[in-house]
């Protein structure tokens, strides 16, 4: 009981959710409500995780937050991720990124060492199927 109570006020702690632990999901904040999700995921110290849209209700703070978390347990952890977002900031958190247009894979692209380029990339190609950024629809955080 005290190992789970431990791993419990850590993963808390990281999400900042301490302060929800004791009230019903009614009472809580969509965001308060995704980042408690992501946590009861966490907690177990799973090998896959797979994640649509995480970033969905969270602010843009909240959203980096999450992300960093995700890229840690990537590249510390080698947690393999995989996750469907339409948000070409949070796709540009990830090592590969598979793009998908009318159900198959359209094309691939995969990050170096700088993410800012990386993110213009993910633009750039988004650009050349249409310019829509709901066009980004599965991407994979792998270690290769």
């Amino acid at each position: 009981m005290r190992e789970i109570m431990q791993k419990l006020k850590v993963v808390a702690s990281s999400f900042h959710i301490e302060n929800i632990l004791d009230k019903r999901p009614h009472q809580t904040s969509g965001g308060e409500q995704q980042r408690a999700a992501t946590a009861r995921a966490l907690i177990h110290e799973p090998l896959l995780i797979l994640a649509d849209e995480p970033t969905g209700n969270l602010d843009s703070k909240a959203a980096k937050e999450l992300m960093g978390i995700l890229s840690s347990l990537n590249a510390e952890q080698k947690v393999t991720i995989t996750m469907v977002t339409h948000d070409p900031l949070v796709a540009s958190f990830c090592q590969r990124i598979l793009f998908i247009r009318d159900g198959r894979i359209y094309t691939e692209v995969r990050r170096g060492t700088n993410r800012q380029a990386f993110y213009q990339q993910i633009l750039d190609v988004l650009s050349l199927m249409g310019g829509s950024s709901h066009d980004l629809t599965s991407l994979s955080n792998q270690q290769h």
